[in-house]
């Protein structure tokens, strides 16, 4: 599992309303890619962090953060998608206030997915697996033989075996273990707060670019209340909806693919907790 650790600064300024009037492209909603349900563990990135538990419980996916230092936790999962259309239901758990948190779209990684085992290993593996009845006869009468050898001549023996180098150690034999997947968090962020405002930002090496920085809309419910996210990623085009309602698009064309993410933060010394169900995930077209 990758290391969460990884910080990203987030500014909770305020600024005026700014929503766009009608959308800049018509997108489409096209086959069903991925369903989440969180009824089961390990059906999406869980960890125990300095500063933040992932998980899921009771059939919902929680971030809970324990100090409000403004860093970004998030957890992603799935294949490595292009074209989404993203929905969700969140949650702000908690009543404490200066909190963010949203929807990732082509997160960097491959948390989740199969991983290949190296080929020269796995050949190195199949041939240590695969010796004949016959090779390992002929094995064992040479080194009978050596035995005897090797006790009609006790000086020379005694003599090699305080000079040798010990031979190391047979590791276990098994499949290949998988690298830790580590990233920055690469990918689009689409965000809002507890306090009523939204944004769309692009995160980059541990960088956060606003690409709609944040503003407030009477669209988003505030907690205790649940909101319905949608996070649009088609081409360079980028759009936020929340509770059916567009508040926010950007044009964007740094990252092309990617996996799903959810993500939260608190600028609170308490922290947070924010719950996220019904994760559906969609291919999204240009009409």
């Amino acid at each position: 599992m990758k290391g969460l650790q990884v910080a990203l600064l987030l500014s909770f300024m305020l600024l005026a309303a700014c929503q766009p009037s009608g959308p800049l492209r018509k997108v489409s909603q096209g086959d069903e890619l991925a369903v989440y349900d969180f009824a089961r563990a390990q059906t999406f990135e869980e960890g125990v962090l300095p500063g933040a538990v992932l998980r899921i419980s009771n059939g919902i996916y929680e971030i809970s953060i324990d100090r409000g230092d403004r860093e970004l936790w998030w957890g992603q999962w799935g294949d490595t998608l292009g074209d989404v259309m993203i929905d969700v239901d969140v949650q702000q758990e908690t009543e404490t206030d200066g909190n963010a948190f949203g929807i990732m779209c082509r997160v960097r990684g491959t948390v989740g997915q199969p991983q290949t085992p190296d080929p020269e290993l796995v050949s190195m593996m199949e041939g240590d697996q695969t010796a004949t009845p016959e090779a390992e006869a002929t094995e064992a009468e040479a080194e009978a033989e050596a035995t005897v050898e090797d006790a009609e001549t006790p000086a020379a023996t005694a003599t090699a075996t305080e000079e040798a180098t010990p031979a190391p150690e047979a590791t276990e034999t098994g499949a290949p273990t998988a690298i830790p997947n580590v990233t920055d968090g690469d990918g689009y962020l689409f965000l809002i707060q507890g306090s009523g405002a939204y944004g769309i930002f692009r995160s980059s090496g541990r960088s956060l670019q606003p690409l709609v920085d944040w503003a407030t809309s009477d669209a988003i419910n505030l907690p205790p209340a649940a909101n319905k996210l949608r996070a649009v990623c088609v081409g360079d085009y980028l759009a936020l909806y929340v509770n059916d309602k567009l508040v926010a698009e950007a044009i964007d064309d740094q990252y092309s693919s990617g996996q799903i993410g959810l993500v939260a933060s608190s600028a609170d010394r308490l922290g947070v907790r924010v719950g996220f169900d019904n994760l559906v995930v969609h291919e999204a077209n240009v009409e």
